[in-house]
């Protein structure tokens, strides 16, 4: 009964961190795809994509316990690289704000490789 009601947990947690990355890869695919056609409506919808991936991995508490359990040693890290992404997208939604297009690439390039650096780590890429 025990371990029906852990690996229905870990199920439940599992689809959540999928739920959660798939939103944040979403925004990310609007963004570089508002960049590329000049879209700023999907720029400012990745921009808030992202932002709600990473508000909803922070309401889950213990980023620890988020974290699949075989790189749960990395949640340093992880809690690192979530300031680090709001930051950039804020960066990114500033630049777009004063029309400064450099700059919104710039965010962007950084943005994702925090990205790309973070499940790097985490999932041993």
């Amino acid at each position: 009964m025990f371990l029906a009601l852990s690996t229905t947990s870990f199920a439940a947690e599992q689809k959540e961190r999928i739920s959660d990355m798939k939103h944040m890869a979403d925004g990310m695919g609007l963004i570089m795809n508002g960049l590329l056609y000049n879209y700023l409506d999907n720029i400012n919808a990745g921009v808030r994509y992202i932002q709600e991936g990473v508000q909803s991995i922070k309401q889950k508490g213990d980023l620890k316990s988020y974290l699949p359990a075989d790189t749960a040693y990395a949640h340093k890290f992880g809690e690192k690289s979530l300031r680090r992404i709001m930051e950039y997208s804020n960066e990114l939604d500033e630049a777009m704000k004063a029309k400064d297009y450099d700059g919104a690439l710039e965010s962007a390039s950084l943005l994702m490789r925090q990205c790309n650096s973070c499940h790097s780590r985490v999932r041993g890429w």
